[in-house]
């Protein structure tokens, strides 16, 4: 058998080079998962946006009638039901278990208002329609399921889950007479 030389070594490399047999699925498996992270991650900030942009729209809609004095004596079924008939790409019932809301009135817009704990399952329901010309802060917690996993860290989130917030505070306008309400409802 003959030894091997540098003259055949590199005899062997030009035959190598010129071979094309499988380069493009060998670039194809290069190529493929970077191009489908990029793809997936990008739809998946896209739709997380347009669900916040949803709830946020949401409890902007949901909160006209508690200021204007036609909610009447709203409750955290009402409240939580006027968000989730507004928001897109959700089912009613989905939408109630996923949603936690916080309605109180404050002394002023500054004012001291109530502290929820990071978790969503610790987040408990609350709603106080306030009187004729109260000042209100309407907050809402949305748990939203990511549809990839592996970007709910770099989302904001923890477990496949975020939490969209949205936040609104008003001034409930002269109602005229008392809603009949007496404050402090869940």
């Amino acid at each position: 058998m003959k030894k091997p030389t540098f003259l055949s070594f590199l005899t062997y490399a030009r035959k190598f080079r010129k071979k094309r047999d499988g380069v493009v699925a060998i670039e194809f498996a290069f190529v493929i998962a970077p191009f489908l992270a990029i793809t997936l991650g990008t739809l998946e900030v896209a739709v997380v946006h347009l669900m916040r942009s949803s709830v946020s729209n949401a409890v902007e809609g949901a909160s006209r009638p508690i200021y204007t004095g036609s909610a009447g004596c709203a409750t955290v079924e009402t409240v939580k039901t006027e968000i989730c008939n507004r928001i897109a790409m959700q089912n009613e019932q989905n939408c109630q278990a996923n949603l936690r809301v916080i309605l109180e009135e404050l002394s002023d817009f500054s004012g001291q208002r109530q502290d929820v704990d990071g978790d969503f399952d610790q987040i408990n329901d609350f709603v106080d329609p306030g009187e004729s010309e109260s000042i209100m802060l309407l907050r809402t917690f949305y748990r939203w399921n990511i549809m990839f996993p592996f970007l709910s860290e770099a989302l904001g989130g923890e477990k496949g889950e975020i939490i969209l917030g949205s936040n609104t505070a008003f001034k409930n306008e002269p109602f005229g007479s008392n809603t009949g309400c007496t404050g402090g409802g869940t």
